[in-house]
C-alpha cells in the first residue's frame, strides 16, 4: 500500500508542476496486455507462453512550453509474468502461470504531430514497476491451485521486487479527447533473487493496447 501511495503522490506531484496546469490534461485509460519473460535459467533460455492481461490507470498529458513535445506520465496496474509448459506439464494437461502484478509509472516525452481532427503521437521513457501481491497458478480440467509469491532478493524469494525498464509508445488522440495507443515495456532488472556466481537471468517484457479519454486539468 505505502509503494502504490508513493506513485499516486508522484503522479500528483506531476500535476502541480509550474507551467503545466494551463494547458495539461488528464485521463484515464484501460486496455489488454500480452506479456513474457525471457532469458537463461541453468544455460537453457526460458521459451514459455505469452500471459494475457489487463491494464488500467491514469494518463497527463503537458505540453512543454510550444514545442511539439509533451510530458505525458502514466500510472498504471499491469499484468505481467509466463505461462510456463514443459514436458511434464503437456503430459499431465497441466497448464501454469507466473501472474506478476505491478503498479508501474512510465515517464513519458512524446512528439506530437498537428491535425484538424486530431494528432498521432510517439515518445517513450524510463519505467518503474513495485511489485503487488502475485501468484503462481496451476490448472488442470480438475483443478486449480494458487501460491503466493515471495518477492525480495533472499534465498527463499521467488522473484526480485522493484523493477524497472523502459517504455515505448506510440498511438492517437482525437479533438475530443478519446486516444488509443500502444506501448511496449522492456525490462532491464535481472529478475531472478540469488546470483552465486551464474548466469541465470530473466526478465520483464510485455506490449499493452489501450484505450482512453482526456480531460482539461483545471
Amino acid at each position: 500500500m505505502k509503494k502504490v501511495l508513493f506513485l499516486l503522490a508522484a503522479f500528483v506531484f506531476c500535476l502541480q508542476i509550474n507551467g503545466f496546469s494551463q494547458k495539461s490534461k488528464v485521463g484515464f485509460y484501460t486496455g489488454y496486455t500480452n506479456a513474457n519473460m525471457y532469458g537463461k535459467i541453468d544455460g537453457a533460455r526460458v521459451k514459455d507462453d505469452p500471459l494475457p492481461g489487463i491494464t488500467f490507470g491514469l494518463v497527463l498529458d503537458a505540453p512543454i512550453g510550444k514545442s511539439p513535445i509533451s510530458f505525458s506520465p502514466t500510472l498504471s496496474y499491469v499484468q505481467k509474468g509466463r505461462v510456463t509448459f514443459n514436458e511434464n506439464t503437456r503430459a499431465n494437461n497441466l497448464k501454469e502461470w507466473i501472474a506478476l502484478r505491478y503498479a508501474e509509472l512510465n515517464a513519458n516525452f512524446v512528439y506530437n504531430t498537428n491535425g484538424a481532427k486530431g494528432n498521432w503521437f510517439i515518445g517513450g521513457g524510463p519505467s518503474i514497476s513495485f511489485d503487488l501481491p502475485s501468484k503462481k497458478v496451476s490448472k488442470t480440467e480438475e483443478l486449480k491451485t494458487e501460491t503466493n509469491l515471495n518477492f525480495g532478493q533472499e534465498a527463499n524469494s521467488d522473484v526480485r521486487g522493484i523493477d524497472y525498464g523502459a517504455n515505448l509508445l506510440t498511438g492517437y488522440r482525437m479533438k475530443g479527447g478519446f486516444f488509443f495507443a500502444f506501448n511496449y515495456t522492456v525490462g532491464i532488472r535481472n529478475l531472478v533473487p540469488v546470483q552465486d556466481g551464474n548466469d541465470n537471468n530473466i526478465r520483464n517484457h510485455c506490449w499493452g493496447i489501450r484505450l482512453g479519454f482526456l480531460i482539461n486539468n483545471k
